[in-house]
């Protein structure tokens, strides 16, 4: 099993930690693991050419092609992002506009088993808003959408990382629900990524 986890966070603290922790939980099935920061590529916003639309590759020199073939060779994908306005971040959200490339390429991703991971400043920062967001771009690529598994009384359809807690500002590493549910998650990744696999091999 090969399973890729994108940091769209342009930093490598909560939103990093988060999907560290789902990406640890995943390797102890004996998986192996790659870790994208994306802002260590160039991604160019998407110029509507159409050009991919009509069956060509994207004309545009930069990185997106290098991080499409790490995911497409993969048999998971695990996106985190942080919600700075209600919403993914604007270099997550200029990556998800350029892999179109990879939809109207024979759906180039599809069967892949996908979640996303999100935090935000406030409980109510718009970090579901971001998870449908994510959740519609996997199914736009036909991909198997999966959330965490665990204390439904806890957990809910998205890891959700917040800096507010009921007494004030905490690290996101200071969230345990959030923690306990990146960890279920990359449980639920492998288990799906297992019984899907034979989806992959057609």
């Amino acid at each position: 099993m090969r399973v890729v986890g994108i940091n769209g966070s342009p930093n490598k603290r909560g939103t990093y930690f988060l999907l560290q922790k789902t990406l640890e939980e995943v390797e102890k099935s004996g998986a192996d693991t790659t870790l994208i920061n994306l802002v260590d590529f160039n991604i160019l916003p998407c110029r509507g050419c159409d050009k991919c639309v009509k069956g060509k590759e994207c004309p545009q020199d930069d990185d997106v092609g290098k991080i499409l073939e790490k995911l497409e060779s993969s048999d998971a994908i695990i996106i985190a992002t942080p919600t700075y306005w209600g919403n993914v971040n604007g270099i997550l959200k200029n990556f998800m506009d350029r892999s179109r490339v990879a939809r109207m390429d024979e759906m180039r991703l599809k069967n892949k088993v996908f979640a996303p991971i999100i935090t935000s400043g406030l409980r109510n920062g718009g970090a579901e808003i971001a998870g449908m967001s994510l959740y519609s771009f996997g199914l736009g690529h036909g991909m198997i959408c999966v959330s965490p598994t665990g204390n439904p009384v806890e957990e809910g359809a998205f890891v959700i990382g917040t800096l507010q807690s009921d007494s004030g500002w905490r690290s996101v590493k200071k969230d345990d629900i959030a923690v306990k549910a990146a960890i279920n998650l990359g449980k639920r990744v492998i288990e799906v990524a297992k019984a899907t696999k034979a989806l992959r091999q057609r």
